[in-house]
């Protein structure tokens, strides 16, 4: 099975047409990382959704309709908000390739009855969701699965099963940082993830897994049986001066001191040394004043390094991979080890 990454691109039109000029300009051999898109349209502009799907038009690329879960989760609407006027706005624009049905996302602050509310909620409100889209998108929709345990997690296989769908989605990722808006990768929701997507493959169905993309997981993910996953990680480490490489966490490039050791600087000639052990050369880190300069520099960059981490994936190149973990992570190199493997 092929991985494939979709890039979350929920953003205004100016930037848009910033990243579309700007990994233009990447490698040809560069697989293009705006094949697959995640856009939530709840929160876009009609121009910015126009803008989406002319690239769908012209590029080709596939479009996948999120929910908006996550305003809800950060506390933006209400989930009988979200409801309605997704609703709504499914129902005014048919064209997209995939649609994600609307999820309660429990966090790491809920308690078990308030995780086992949502879940039941999820759950109940995706199977009248999906009853009331108009019968053309109801083949093309994304149930999402949601628990903490493998009872709630099954509740929702169940359920979902029983639609006629190819794709489930998998959310419950632990969660961290301001209003629980970052995903992290706990033993408990891994061992999560590689249930469901055993189940859904023994049903002939694929799993997407939600907003936890970050260049040195996707072995992870790709191991678990994901057929997808997402990311916002390639713009928002932009934004704050951080770069990816492959198979490398984010490495801070507009300064080379103070702060907390993940954010910390890069000194150049590191930066480099990282670079050639990757693989990765593109116009954007050709040197570092560009690199540090420009926030599109940035993401389009990072953009490269995350379609270079999936082929690689895709391709088995696990002794290069290898040697990348070995030399560029002490934190990664054990725990690439003990990471699952996908067999076919």
């Amino acid at each position: 099975m092929t991985l494939h990454f979709l890039t979350s691109f929920t953003i205004c039109p100016s930037d848009i047409r910033k990243v579309v000029q700007h990994t233009a300009s990447l490698p040809a051999s560069t697989p293009d990382p705006l094949a697959h898109l995640l856009v939530t349209p709840l929160a876009m502009s009609q121009r910015s959704l126009e803008m989406v799907r002319a690239l769908q038009h012209e590029r080709g690329s596939n479009i996948t309709f999120d929910s908006g879960g996550y305003y809800v989760q950060t506390g933006r609407f209400t989930y009988q908000e979200l409801y309605l006027n997704l609703l709504n706005c499914y129902r005014a624009n048919l064209w997209a390739d995939r649609y994600v049905l609307p999820d309660h996302v429990p966090t790491s602050r809920n308690n078990s009855d308030e995780v086992h509310s949502k879940v039941r909620e999820t759950v109940q409100y995706a199977r009248l969701f999906c009853q009331e889209l108009p019968a053309a998108l109801r083949q093309r929709v994304m149930p999402v699965v949601h628990g903490h345990t493998f009872e709630q997690v099954d509740h929702c296989l169940a359920e979902y099963l029983k639609l006629d769908t190819e794709w489930i989605g998998f959310g419950s990722f632990g969660t961290g940082g301001k209003d629980s808006e970052t995903n992290i990768a706990t033993q408990s929701s891994v061992g999560l993830a590689r249930h469901v997507s055993n189940v859904a493959a023994q049903q002939g169905r694929k799993v997407h897994l939600f907003g936890l993309g970050v260049p040195a997981l996707v072995p992870l993910l790709d191991g678990v049986g994901a057929a997808s996953f997402d990311s916002s990680s390639w713009l928002k480490s932009a934004g704050f001066g951080q770069v990816h490489l492959p198979f490398t966490r984010s490495y801070n490039i507009t300064y080379s001191n103070g702060g907390a050791h993940a954010q910390r600087g890069i000194v150049w000639s590191e930066f480099e040394m990282l670079k050639a052990l990757t693989g990765h050369a593109c116009i954007y880190c050709h040197d570092r004043d560009t690199l540090a300069a420009h926030k599109m520099h940035r993401a389009a960059h990072n953009l490269a390094a995350i379609a270079e981490t999936v082929s690689m994936i895709n391709n088995r190149e696990y002794d290069k991979i290898g040697r990348i973990y070995r030399n560029a992570s002490a934190k990664y190199r054990k725990e690439y080890e003990t990471w699952p493997r996908r067999s076919h």
